[in-house]
């Protein structure tokens, strides 16, 4: 039996890729709006509502998703700041999932940017695993005008924690045998299905890093949050 293959792969800043690549599509001369502090969210003359995506650079200034956009001008005084247009992510969406299809048996497609390919038993159509997973990489940037990261693992957790590792334009791998140096250093709110409440439980007892968590008794986990602890 072949040995499990998870790629999860996700598009960087997915609504912000997807203005950018329209622009450049419809001007190539046209300034990369991932090249400067700018986001997707709102409008520029009211500066209203809230952040939607945002620039390599707009984050590196502490501006995040969902906060107000009159909050994160203040961060940035010079920050771009672009309307969403749904029509255009929609169709970009499918033409990433349709690509991602080419490659994989199975494509569960989590969210509008990210999807899970079960590459179980490729490897003699394909290849290696990491150059399977350069080429897709590669291969969306050059046809569709964005970056994604992959991540490369043996089950659907280990794949979507290696994708949030360094960003953008980045593949990971995360086998059985890298958890300990790669994920147990991490706090334990990075942990895949660990929001901020579960996070703020276990840091009460003591459990500040996925480490921590992964030597959790079964029976303190399972009183904290019953059958999900389990």
């Amino acid at each position: 039996m072949p040995q499990p293959l998870i790629y999860h792969i996700d598009v960087n800043s997915a609504f912000l890729s997807w203005e950018a690549a329209e622009l450049l599509r419809q001007d190539p001369d046209t300034p990369d709006i991932r090249s400067f502090p700018s986001v997707i969210g709102g409008s520029e003359k009211t500066r209203h509502g809230i952040v939607l995506a945002k620039s390599p650079s707009a984050a590196a200034l502490g501006i995040c998703p969902g906060e107000p956009l009159a909050q994160a001008r203040r961060k940035c005084p010079d920050l771009k700041i672009y309307a969403p247009h749904y029509s255009i992510y929609v169709e970009r969406s499918r033409q990433f999932m349709a690509l991602l299809k080419e490659y994989a048996p199975s494509v569960d497609a989590y969210s509008i940017d990210e999807a899970f390919l079960d590459m179980t038993g490729t490897e003699q159509l394909f290849g290696p695993p990491l150059t399977v997973a350069h080429a897709i990489r590669q291969r969306i940037y050059r046809e569709l005008g964005f970056t994604v990261n992959v991540g490369v693992a043996p089950n659907r957790l280990l794949a979507k924690m290696a994708s949030d590792f360094e960003k953008p334009d980045k593949v990971h791998t995360l086998y059985r045998y890298e958890v300990e140096k790669k994920m147990w250093p991490l706090p334990v709110g990075d942990l895949f299905g660990v929001g901020p409440s579960a996070a703020k439980r276990l840091n009460g007892c003591g459990v500040y890093t996925i480490g921590d968590f992964a030597k959790l008794d079964r029976e303190t986990a399972v009183g904290l949050f019953g059958t999900r602890g389990d």
